[in-house]
Formats: C-alpha cells, structure tokens, sequence
C-alpha cells in the first residue's frame, strides 16, 4: 500500500491520562514517505492546558488518521464513516474536542477517524492532507467495514472551513498523485460544519469555496453569538441554497464560539440529537441507531 497501519503512542503517561483520548485503535499515515520513515518527531507537539482541560497540537508535519472504528458486529453490512476535523485556527489542532465526538459515533454504529493534518498556517497542506484522507478511506473500505458511498466530513472552527473546502472542491488538484489510491474520488458524501470559521469575507462568500447543485448535503449548526464567525454560517448556507445543493442548518441564540459534544447551553446541547436525525432523514443512518 505504501504506507502502514498500525498502533501508536506519542504522548508520556502523564498527558494521556490528562487528556484521556488516546483510545483510538490505530494510526493510519496520510502520505507513504511518512509511513516509510521511523519515530514520531513530525506527528504534534503538545501545547500546555489553557485551564480549558484541551490539549492542543501543533508543529505536525506527518499527517495523520486515529482510527476509531464503530463496535464489530458479526455479520454487519459496511458502516458509514466520519472524517473528524479539528479545530485550531490552522495554528495548532483541539483534539480533545474530537475525541468525545468520535466515541459518540461510535455508540451510533458509525466509525469515525479524527484528521491530524498539518499545522501551523499551512492551509494548503492542509487541503491536501483532506483530501488524501478521503481517499484512503475511501479505498480501505472493505478492510475496515465501511461503506464506501456513507463518508461524511464534519469539522470545527477551522476544521469547518477545511471540511466546507472539500466539499466544495473536491475537484481541485492539490498535489500530484503518490499511488493508486490518488485515482479515488476524494468527493465526500455528507458533511457536518460545527461553528465553521473563515467562511466569509465581510458580506461575501469566501473566494475558497465555488458551489454548485454537486456540493454533498451538508448540515451547519452554530450559534449567533459567536460574533467573529457566525457571518460565515448563513453566506455558506445560503449560497449553497441558491447553487441547488441540500442544506439544512441550525442556528442557536446561544452558545458561542468551541462547543463540544455535549455544551451546557440549551437548546444548543440539542445539537448531536439534530445532526442524528439529519443522518437518518438523509439515509446517511440505514436503520434507528442507539439514542443516549
């Protein structure tokens, strides 16, 4: 395949407990030359607790996927999958946002992987690091029980932007082909934006996104107290509306700006309930999953 697969721990026992998230059962390696090579120096490093109780990544330069695959089932037929893309401000990745999410989807029947793309400020990589994620996870499919046609992105802050960007240009050569998998579609399926950042430039959309009625249906939950990025929010939907694309959005009073899985805000802690009945009213969910 040309990169590997395999169980990995970079952080000392100390951060691990702290940040309780390393459960994911695998790392994958985005890019051959990286699987190839030995140690972990390129894979983040750990900025100190804010007192916010996140860890945050940065200086990654070996991208990366974390594997959390949804419970095995004898006999199950493929599952969809979610690309996790945190948040940041392309300076560093809140991980620990992630990880809860990740473990929510798991109890949904769904896998999900959390994107470790290359930080600081490099957006571009940052693209390519997207894009070659769908595609392997697209190509590994059948390895990992995962149907091929249910990938979903979902992202936040940055990671939003980041998830918006694929969708909307999943044509977009970014970077020349390193295998076969490069000949996979990196189109995703479904897409999630949790209070996306940078969708706007003032009253206009971004020069990052060109939409049309191919965009995936895409689903945007963010508050309207998030005074420095909820703008963003409803140009995006409403651009996508007039492109012909399918969006549903849902737009709090309140909450602001990083909520996690479950925020103590209401009705804004409604949100997971929300984006699981997006999931089944798109068939993004086959069959009723288990509630909380």
């Amino acid at each position: 395949m040309g990169f590997v697969l395999c169980g990995i721990s970079f952080w000392n026992t100390a951060l691990i407990a702290n940040a309780n998230e390393e459960k994911a059962s695998n790392t994958i390696m985005l890019w051959p030359k990286d699987a190839a090579g030995q140690g972990n120096k390129g894979m983040g490093t750990p900025k100190p607790d804010r007192g916010d109780g996140h860890i945050r990544l940065t200086d990654v330069t070996m991208p990366s996927l974390r594997y959390f695959p949804a419970p095995l089932i004898k006999g199950q037929e493929p599952v969809p999958a979610v690309i996790l893309c945190p948040g940041g401000g392309y300076v560093s990745l809140v991980t620990t946002k992630m990880t809860p999410i990740a473990e929510w989807l798991n109890d949904q029947g769904i896998s999900a992987f959390i994107l470790i793309y290359r930080v600081p400020q490099k957006r571009k990589y940052a693209f390519q690091d997207i894009q070659r994620a769908v595609r392997i996870i697209r190509s590994r499919s059948s390895e990992w029980n995962i149907d091929p046609m249910r990938i979903c992105v979902m992202g936040s802050s940055a990671g939003g932007h980041l998830a918006a960007r694929v969708s909307t240009g999943f044509d977009i050569k970014t970077y020349q082909a390193v295998d076969k998998l490069d000949g996979v579609s990196c189109k995703p399926d479904f897409t999630v934006l949790l209070y996306p950042a940078y969708m706007n430039k003032g009253k206009a959309l971004s020069k990052d996104f060109t939409v049309s009625d191919e965009i995936n249906p895409t689903l945007i939950v963010s508050a309207k107290d998030d005074k420095g990025f909820f703008p963003g929010s409803p140009i995006y939907a409403e651009a996508l509306k007039k492109a012909g694309a399918s969006i549903r959005v849902h737009f709090f009073e309140k909450g602001g700006h990083g909520f996690g899985i479950r925020p103590k805000q209401h009705p804004l802690s409604t949100w997971p309930d929300l984006c699981l009945q997006w999931f089944r009213d798109r068939r993004f969910i086959k069959q009723a999953a288990k509630e909380e």
